[in-house]
């Protein structure tokens, strides 16, 4: 019985060496794995950041060309808001003009007309 307590010894030691050894076969890999997706981070990570610096610069080139649009935006209303008040003081003062002269006018097309009417009949 001794032997083959022994025999069962021996083969359970083999056994716990065999899979000792398909371990750190299998924790080389891995460990292979790790270093292979670190330095695909490592790559990643250092074409990143020139993008998101650049992403940076051109979000401030957009929110100072929205500035600017904002700013011409005002330019704009403040300049059709002129155009607005000069039209309407044009219109008040052709309506005063008209006002003014029109009552003489027909007034001296009325002589005129008499006189004429006068020098035709007679």
């Amino acid at each position: 019985m001794e032997l083959a307590l022994m025999i069962a010894q021996i083969l359970v030691l083999l056994s716990l060496a065999g899979v000792a050894i398909y371990f750190v076969t299998v924790l080389m890999k891995v460990r292979g794995i790790l270093g292979s997706i670190e330095s695909d981070i490592r790559e990643v990570s250092t074409r990143a950041i020139p993008v998101l610096e650049n992403l940076e610069v051109i979000t401030a080139k957009l929110r100072s060309i929205t500035e600017n649009f904002d700013d011409q935006m005002n330019i704009v209303r403040d300049s059709v808001q002129s155009i607005r008040t000069i039209t309407d003081n044009i219109v008040d003062f052709e309506r005063r003009v008209q006002e003014q002269i029109e009552a003489p006018v027909l007034e001296v097309a009325g002589v005129i007309g008499a006189l004429i009417s006068r020098i035709r009949g007679r």
